[in-house]
């Protein structure tokens, strides 16, 4: 299932500046993480115009930004034009907007949640190799 993002509700759940570009990278390399470990295509959605030089692809996340309109009517659009859309709100203005839609609201802190627990897999070691290198066949001496 792919994933519709609004990016400043999300945003302000990770208590990061709405405004910063830089916040809005952070975001976008942690969704690109994610990403990479679930094997789903993301789409995040900020309100406003796009930054200097700032990607409109990370992997597999797509970034777009609202220009003059909001973010909301970006996000609505795109889910009305699909289904099966897992989409990360908890702006309940938006989440009614779409309900009657083919998708399934996930908020943003639980989204975090899921970002952060992915995050917690990766950094932890995998039970192969440790396994692997705790059998001392299998170490080296030099």
């Amino acid at each position: 299932m792919p994933w519709l993002i609004d990016g400043s509700n999300v945003l302000g759940a990770w208590r990061r500046d709405v405004r910063s570009d830089q916040s809005k990278r952070d975001l976008v390399r942690a969704l690109a993480n994610f990403s990479r470990a679930r094997k789903a295509r993301m789409s995040v959605v900020f309100d406003g115009l796009p930054p200097p030089s700032f990607p409109s692809h990370l992997g597999s996340v797509s970034v777009a930004f609202s220009g003059g309109r909001s973010a909301d009517d970006v996000i609505a659009e795109r889910a009305a034009s699909g289904s099966g859309w897992n989409v990360v709100t908890s702006d309940q203005g938006l989440a009614h907007r779409i309900r009657r839609r083919s998708v399934e609201i996930v908020s943003a802190q639980t989204f975090l949640g899921d970002m952060e627990s992915v995050q917690i897999e990766s950094e932890a070691p995998s039970a192969d190799w440790t396994d692997y290198f705790s059998d001392p066949k299998n170490r080296h001496e030099f």
